[in-house]
């Protein structure tokens, strides 16, 4: 799966419809992601994000639409699993909860995916493992088990976990919304650091001063569609509807 020119968006949707049974969760969302974006998306609970999110890597599926990443269709209901193994490594997903194995090391936890999933040999898998661990600010909980990180540290070795994979997009699911507020800064502080670093990101959250600050891109979801896009200060600083308006007041 590879972007075939660099004006190609790296992920592009058009019109998708997801449904749980007559719910009708998303109404013809169609949007795209360039190399290099950093997406926030923001909205009501309840309203398709976190659905949204989790259709571009195809932890749901979708009924109607069309779905590409890196310039490969995959729109198809049933994938094969190698292709659904491809897209899963290029499109890396943090979650709410951490997801952790707590039986496992913090380092075995990052090695797990890059030995099974890419092949990678164990000394590159400790090395890819060492290096992002030190880029969260956690070197040294190498050897620590889940259960004896704070929350905090939880979310950030899940993200030092999805980037041994080397993914070239990353989606993240209200990261900070499973912390105590003294901790959420320091899980921020990192996706600010990705983000500078040039990685391409997805953030559904309500943290709304990151999502003013970092993104360059911010998208409002409302009842299942976009209801509004654009830049941060076109959409912080001028909402057009009401709903947006309404929703921001709120924050």
């Amino acid at each position: 799966m590879i972007v075939t020119t660099a004006e190609d968006p790296i992920l592009a949707c058009n019109d998708l419809h997801k449904s749980y049974g007559a719910n009708q969760v998303l109404r013809g969302v169609s949007a795209s992601v360039q190399l290099g974006d950093v997406v926030s998306i923001i909205g009501p609970s309840g309203c398709g994000k976190s659905t949204f999110l989790r259709c571009l890597n195809r932890l749901e599926t979708f009924q109607q639409g069309q779905l590409r990443v890196m310039g490969h269709d995959v729109s198809a209901p049933r994938l094969g699993l190698q292709e659904l193994r491809q897209l899963r490594t290029r499109v890396g997903m943090v979650f709410q909860q951490f997801n952790l194995f707590p039986h496992l090391t913090v380092l075995d936890n990052l090695v797990l995916a890059p030995r099974r999933v890419l092949g990678l040999g164990l000394a590159e898998c400790r090395e890819r493992a060492s290096h992002h661990l030190a880029q969260v600010g956690l070197a040294d909980r190498a050897e620590a088990y889940p259960g004896q990180l704070s929350g905090g540290q939880k979310q950030r070795v899940a993200i030092a976990r999805s980037l041994c994979m080397d993914p070239a997009v990353m989606l993240f699911d209200e990261p900070t919304s499973a912390l105590d507020p003294e901790l959420v800064g320091e899980v921020l502080t990192v996706m600010r650091q990705l983000a500078d670093s040039g990685m391409t990101m997805l953030v559904v959250t309500h943290e709304m001063r990151f999502a003013r600050e970092v993104s360059n891109r911010v998208l409002f979801f409302n009842a299942g569609l976009i209801e509004e896009e654009g830049s941060p200060d076109r959409v912080f600083g001028q909402p057009r509807s009401e709903r947006l308006q309404a929703f921001l007041r709120r924050q």
